[in-house]
């Protein structure tokens, strides 16, 4: 049966042989007659390497025994089933993979059970991140109404606390001149005396009680607070991250931890709210902070683009203690912490959490117990991000030098200095930039070799070019202008206007 093939076959066969999913046959005894090849399947590294193994042999006991339990049902009833299982594969990770058996009756021959598997992993973790979704839009509705019942009786609160500890102070002469004499008087109970001393500490202990409960208020009204459109403008990361930092110091400077910050130096602006991306930042370094219980601390902060250039990451990294097993499927609920005892009201991560989803992006976590936690938040650009590429040639090294550091803290591309005109033929020639910034004398080939090179050249008839002299009239600079490059500088040069004109030849405006 599976050995010859009919012309029929064998394109059913190909078909079969090309997919993603695994399929496979198995005898009444649970062997492998017959198994695909499909790229990346948990427990399946060899499809054709299945044939003439067990069940038992090819999974571990917890899922064997599941899956010979659903192979029964199916050879008794007669009816497909359909199980999920949880891979266990160390190489690939833990994965989730669907799994359809179903009878194959042939004339003739013993029942055989088919079955194709899939791995689900990705739809799950999107089906997981959908309820997540869900429940904390449940719950901001609810802690909304919460926040706001509780604020107003709060707030009353606070504020007569101080003038009934003015009121008090104010009474306590009177009170000694009324009680001389009588020092077993008794107020609620207790000794004058002993309120004269006590009353005081009881209501500054009441005030920050209510103090913290107001904390708490807003921390829910933060949570609860959709991010406006409006107030989003293109803002900068690696800005975001150095705010907060700075923010955080007060906090972090008696921490046994050390701090480093990677930030990448090109990072596309994306449209967010600052102080909403500042106040993520400073949530998950605290907490990162706040998990170091040993001398040998360490947190990292970094910034980068994705490898798929739609998003902008931020990831905190630190070796802590790692997130408690108990709290790892509740870390963005509110109030979920292990940190009573040390004031934590659970509200960091939540708020984080909503803060990332009002701007269309997502937070995600990795944690390993006595090794440390990594948060990674993805924020998302509104196109597909292309990063310009400038090259500056001048054979000055000071001013090629400053030409550069103008350029990369003015417009978000990448440069390369070259110093010679030699050497930018042959970069153009492998890997022409956007835009050329090009001094117009240089020993050996100059700017006008450079410009005749580009006009000649098939492929670099895109590269804008910018000229910059300090020589006005040179006859060269006319000549250049005649082939078509007119965006042409004087030194001493103006720099706002030369991060202009740059920007304009970025942009299409410079020939």
């Amino acid at each position: 049966m599976f050995e010859s093939e009919t012309d029929g076959a064998i394109p059913f066969r190909a078909l079969v042989e090309s997919l993603a999913d695994h399929v496979f046959i198995i005898d009444g005894s649970g062997r492998y007659l017959y198994s695909n090849q499909p790229p990346d399947m948990p427990a399946c590294p060899d499809g054709a390497g299945l044939v003439g193994r067990t069940v038992t042999e090819v999974f571990p006991p917890e899922i064997s025994g599941r899956f010979l339990a659903h192979f029964n049902r199916v050879c008794q009833s007669g009816q497909a089933v359909s199980f999920e299982y949880q891979s266990e594969n160390t190489d690939t990770g833990g994965r989730c993979v669907s799994t359809v058996l179903f009878p194959i009756r042939l004339p003739g021959r013993r029942e055989l059970v088919g079955g194709l598997s899939r791995d689900v992993t990705k739809q799950k973790d999107i089906e997981k991140q959908l309820v997540q979704s869900q429940k904390m839009e449940a719950l901001g509705t609810l802690v909304a109404g919460v926040a706001h019942e509780i604020n107003n009786p709060i707030n009353l609160i606070i504020f007569n606390l101080p003038l009934i500890e003015r009121v008090f102070r104010d009474f306590i002469p009177v009170l000694q001149r009324h009680l001389e004499g009588r020092s077993d008087q008794r107020f609620g109970g207790l000794p004058f005396n002993f309120l004269k001393e006590n009353l005081p500490k009881l209501i500054l202990d009441t005030k920050m009680a209510a103090d913290r409960v107001a904390r708490i208020v807003t921390g829910l009204k933060d949570f609860a607070q959709k991010s406006n459109p409006a107030e989003k403008k293109p803002v900068q990361v690696n800005k975001a991250v150095e705010n907060a930092i700075r923010l955080a110091g007060a906090t972090l400077r008696n921490k046994k931890a050390d701090l480093n910050l990677n930030l990448a130096p090109d990072l596309p602006l994306i449209v967010a709210n600052l102080q909403n991306l500042e106040q993520v930042v400073l949530n998950l370094v605290i907490n990162a902070f706040q998990a170091i219980d040993h001398d040998r601390g360490r947190v990292e902060v970094e910034t980068r683009v994705t490898s798929s250039k739609d998003a902008v990451q931020v990831v905190v990294r630190d070796n802590g203690r790692g997130i408690n097993p108990r709290m790892v499927k509740r870390i963005f609920d509110p109030f979920a912490t292990d940190r009573q005892t040390d004031g934590g009201t659970g509200l960091g991560l939540s708020v984080s959490y909503n803060l990332v989803k009002a701007h269309n992006g997502h937070i995600t976590f990795e944690t390993e117990q006595g090794k440390g936690t990594t948060f990674t938040v993805n924020l998302p650009l509104e196109s597909p991000y292309r990063l310009y590429r400038v090259m500056v040639v001048d054979d000055d090294a000071a001013f090629r030098k400053m030409l550069k550091q103008a350029i990369v803290r003015s417009i978000q591309c990448e440069v390369e200095a070259v110093s010679s005109g030699a050497e930018a033929l042959i970069r153009l020639g492998s890997d022409p930039p956007d835009a050329l910034v090009l001094d117009m004398f240089m020993p050996e080939i100059d700017g006008l070799d450079i410009c005749r090179a580009i006009k000649n050249e098939l492929g670099l008839e895109r590269t804008k070019v910018l000229i910059i002299t300090g020589f006005p009239h040179h006859p060269n600079l006319a000549e250049a202008a005649r082939m078509g490059f007119t965006m042409i500088l004087h030194k001493p040069l103006n720099l706002m206007e030369f991060i202009g004109a740059l920007k304009g030849c970025l942009h299409g405006k410079c020939s």
